[in-house]
């Protein structure tokens, strides 16, 4: 049975304190069926702590008449996403298996942008017993965010650029627009093959314009393959702020990203056309004394959350007496 019980329109003047998850678009139904151990093994920590647990669409009237109540912890999954005392925002992370509970954001809006990289202050051998575990599953069952072509090696190339759909956001977090992007590395290649890989979702105008654009350019070689074989065959990445950009860490790949990114620490940030190009032709030098392995480490074991560990619950709910510290403080 789902731990989150789901609330009325209408909720109840006596409603105790509570850990409620407002959720929008398809999360909604998925946490009310109890889908994911994420939110179910969090419910059941609630109710041992003597919290009850409850669920409300998050674009409802109800969802932000509570929002008001500060004797509620309330965790927000889906587009909705105030931040204030006693919310904390849950999403999955970039690998499949670690989630965020941040109270800030997730992904390009999470804390962790603001947040220091410190690999003195990391263990080496605990860091990399983790990425030799998490790197290796990931890359041997060719696991990713959408289904993947299986895996097969490809001829080398300058550069992969792992496309994204970013131009349209409301308040818009791209430094560098996809076209640019894409014809500066195609230019900066010199003639050496670049990939591309189009974003699942990408937009119909985009892929018309990309496809013209490799039937131009000889160097630029649009592929359906893996994103583990894209990342592997190019001497370097480049993307927006991909979820491939952060796979490519796991085979130790310089990546330049160019856009808001919770994974800059690693990457090259290239916020304008001419550090783009500049960091073309340094990046493989510049990080090549990277340490993977503790970012990997510091980044999912220490940031984020994985319910499938033992240790999950006391680690989630310390995250959440704080949140409800700070909503009484």
């Amino acid at each position: 049975m789902p731990r989150f019980a789901v609330l009325p329109a209408t909720p109840p003047d006596t409603l105790p304190a509570s850990v409620i998850v407002h959720a929008g678009e398809s999360w909604y139904q998925d946490v009310a069926l109890g889908r994911f151990d994420f939110f179910e093994k969090l419910g059941h920590r609630a109710q041992e702590e003597g919290l009850t647990a409850l669920l409300a669409p998050s674009e409802s009237a109800v969802s932000a008449q509570l929002l008001q109540d500060r004797r509620h912890v309330h965790i927000l999954i889906g587009p909705r996403a105030p931040i204030g005392p006693g919310i904390l925002h849950a999403h999955p992370g970039y690998l499949r298996g670690f989630w965020y509970l941040d109270p800030v954001g997730v992904n390009m809006a999470s804390s962790l942008i603001r947040r220091a990289f410190k690999p003195d202050q990391i263990d080496a051998k605990a860091a990399r017993f983790f990425f030799n575990g998490v790197a290796g599953w990931n890359l041997r069952q060719n696991v990713s965010k959408f289904p993947q072509a299986e895996r097969r090696v490809l001829p080398a190339a300058f550069a992969t650029l792992f496309l994204q759909d970013i131009e349209h956001f409301a308040s818009p977090v791209h430094y560098i627009e996809t076209t640019k992007m894409l014809k500066l590395v195609a230019r900066e290649a010199d003639g050496a093959r670049v990939y591309v890989k189009l974003h699942p979702l990408q937009r119909a105008e985009t892929v018309a314009w990309v496809q013209q654009q490799a039937r131009k350019l000889a160097n630029l070689v649009i592929s359906d393959a893996s994103v583990h074989d894209l990342a592997q065959a190019a001497q370097m990445v480049v993307t927006q702020n991909s979820a491939a950009g952060f796979e490519a860490l796991m085979q130790k790949k310089p990546v330049i990203t160019c856009a808001q990114c919770d994974y800059h620490h690693a990457t090259v940030v290239a916020n304008r056309p001419a550090l783009l190009v500049q960091a073309l032709h340094s990046a493989t030098l510049s990080h090549a004394g990277f340490d993977y392995e503790k970012y990997l480490y510091w980044f999912l074991a220490q940031n984020l959350l994985e319910p499938a560990k033992p240790e999950f619950p006391d680690l989630a709910w310390a995250r959440i007496k704080a949140a409800q510290a700070a909503a009484l403080a």
